[in-house]
């Protein structure tokens, strides 16, 4: 993901610079940024599910007596799996902005992807990935009871689509300041504000 983040940014940089035939590079790239978060979200999900306690992050946070819904929410319950949580949310929104943008694609999807690439570089480093020396514990450490909530299922995934899609309106702001573009950027972002505020609301 770090790697396809920083050839379609870089890509959409030369874009921007004159090289438009470079534009389905750049989408592409930025596909397998958005599909390589989608798979390690998955993996991440999986290893959860199948109980894998010989990887850090599931020891850490699940555990053999968790009912399915707190489960899937120890996904969540610490701080690699939240900032995966927001990637994941963040590509996915990122392929609907490149289609949205017109004109204003290529600065707006370098500034879109350089939100999201810092965390990606955190992820790289702190890996919800890590797996425990050998011989691998029977069970987990298991979700903190202040997080056995139903709410707090729901509660997560919902706030960080609000964080994802903030970084819309942000991109185009910051690209309208670069180009600068003062007209036309506002109304593009308006349903992403207006996302922003029901699923942060």
């Amino acid at each position: 993901a770090l790697f396809a983040g920083l050839a379609s940014a870089i890509t959409y940089l030369r874009v921007e610079r004159g090289r438009k035939d470079l534009l389905p590079l750049a989408r592409t790239t930025y596909t397998a940024f958005a599909v390589s978060v989608v798979a390690s979200a998955a993996i991440l999900m999986t290893l959860l599910l199948q109980h894998r306690f010989d990887v850090s992050y599931v020891n850490s946070y699940s555990a053999l007596d968790l009912p399915l819904h707190f489960l899937i929410s120890t996904f969540w319950a610490g701080q690699e799996g939240s900032f995966l949580l927001w990637c994941f949310w963040g590509s996915l929104i990122g392929l609907f902005v490149w289609r949205s943008a017109k004109e204003q694609e290529a600065p707006v999807m370098v500034v879109y992807l350089s939100t999201f690439l810092g965390i990606i570089a955190i992820l790289c480093k702190q890996s919800p990935f890590k797996l425990l020396p050998p011989p691998a514990p029977l069970d987990g450490a298991g979700l903190n009871p202040l997080l056995q909530d139903p709410w707090m299922v729901i509660h997560p995934p919902i706030m960080f689509i609000g964080f994802a899609s903030l970084s819309v309106p942000f991109s185009f702001a910051i690209a309208a300041l670069w180009k600068k573009r003062w007209d036309g950027w506002i109304t593009r972002t308006l349903p992403w504000a207006l996302l922003t505020f029901l699923t942060l609301g």
